[in-house]
């Protein structure tokens, strides 16, 4: 039975050496990560101030809600949710706060524009919104950058990339629903 234990207490010790030596041998970096080209959004650098108040934000949303709210009132409002949720309009919140003032009061009357919708017409932007996020993640993201980069259009140039060629063969009716539901709802005239 001592050999046993012997054995075993040798097997265990060498063991621990081996593991202990690849926890100290040098390990090779990881390969690099690709970088996906994202078509329609500016590269970091020149450029990513103005796309700092491109993101898309539910005027539906706290967050929304709370932008114009002074930090005590935010507070109070955050209280009431659970952690989880708080940090996520927190960040919303930080993000809001760190924009340049005329972004910001691009973001509000995009808020606004939404809240004097009436009622079916916000519902319909809530469906919209549940028919986006069901997509599948690529199809999304193609819609969110479509969203974003008719963010960045005045009037007129909006109306023509939704009427174009390009636009129709790139996204299906459906996708072209939601864009133009959101985009309605969320773009008011600039």
């Amino acid at each position: 039975m001592t050999r046993v234990f012997q054995i075993g207490a040798v097997l265990l010790v060498a063991a621990g050496s081996s593991l202990h030596g690849q926890q100290n041998a040098p390990q090779a970096p990881p390969p690099p990560r690709a970088t996906l080209a994202r078509p329609g959004l500016p590269k970091k650098g020149r450029g990513a101030k103005m796309a700092a108040g491109q993101r898309l934000i539910n005027p539906a949303s706290p967050a929304a809600r709370l932008f114009r709210a002074a930090p005590e009132q935010r507070e109070r409002a955050l209280e009431r949710l659970p952690l989880e949720r708080q940090d996520q309009i927190r960040k919303q919140l930080q993000w809001f706060d760190g924009l340049p003032k005329e972004q910001q009061a691009i973001q509000l009357r995009r808020i606004e524009h939404f809240s004097n919708l009436p009622p079916e017409k916000k519902r319909e932007v809530r469906q919209q919104m549940q028919k986006l996020n069901n997509l599948p993640p690529e199809r999304r993201q193609a819609v969110r950058q479509a969203l974003v980069l008719l963010q960045r259009l005045p009037d007129s140039a909006r109306a023509a990339r939704v009427s174009s060629d390009a636009f129709k063969n790139r996204f299906t009716p459906e996708e072209q629903r939601i864009i133009l539901d959101l985009s309605a709802a969320w773009l008011p005239p600039m």
